[in-house]
């Protein structure tokens, strides 16, 4: 009968690991889980911002423009020719109110009737003139870098679970050796 109770008792010892191995299997599995970090996704996004303005300035110069137009005035003839001294002084009366002149700037112009020729004479002085065109290019580059990092997560076991499986380890190694002694 002193079999039957120490077989009963080895039995039990067995049965008292196998809950003990689990119970420390189920730990390491919670304590495992706890011990990783999670992947982190990093985004990073760069902008760069260029301007570039180029310009081109051209200028066109006119020279100054002296011009004048004389036209002749004949004498009046009608056919009594006791009207044409009457006619020719009212032409002569009209012509000479035309004698205007107007100027801005450097710019001039006019008109008159010059009596002694009898023509009509009409001028203008136009000053030089400067033109600039100023041409403006505007250049605008955006470049956009994006980045993505992606960082690995690193197993840490604490120094206690590290502790713990230690004397996991040595508890099988000495419940092997006692069921080892049991039965051989």
């Amino acid at each position: 009968m002193s079999k039957n109770i120490q077989f009963l008792n080895s039995l039990k010892t067995l049965l008292e690991l196998l809950y003990f191995l689990i119970a420390l299997f189920t730990l390491g599995l919670i304590f495992n889980s706890c011990a990783t970090k999670p992947i982190e996704n990093t985004h990073t996004i760069e902008r760069v911002i260029e301007h570039h303005t180029d310009s081109v300035k051209s200028t066109e110069i006119n020279k100054a423009i002296i011009d004048s137009l004389m036209i002749q005035i004949a004498k009046v003839k009608t056919a009594k020719p006791d009207c044409d001294s009457i006619t020719q002084a009212t032409v002569d009366q009209l012509l000479q109110q035309l004698n205007r002149r107007k100027k801005s700037g450097d710019n001039e112009a006019g008109i008159h009737y010059d009596d002694l020729k009898k023509e009509l004479v009409i001028w203008q002085k136009m000053a030089e003139t400067k033109n600039e065109n100023v041409a403006t290019n505007k250049v605008k580059i955006v470049t956009q870098i994006d980045k993505q990092f992606v960082k690995v997560p690193v197993r840490y076991i604490p120094l206690w679970v590290k502790i713990l499986a230690f004397i996991g380890f040595g508890f099988l190694v000495f419940v092997g050796y006692r069921i080892a002694r049991i039965w051989f």
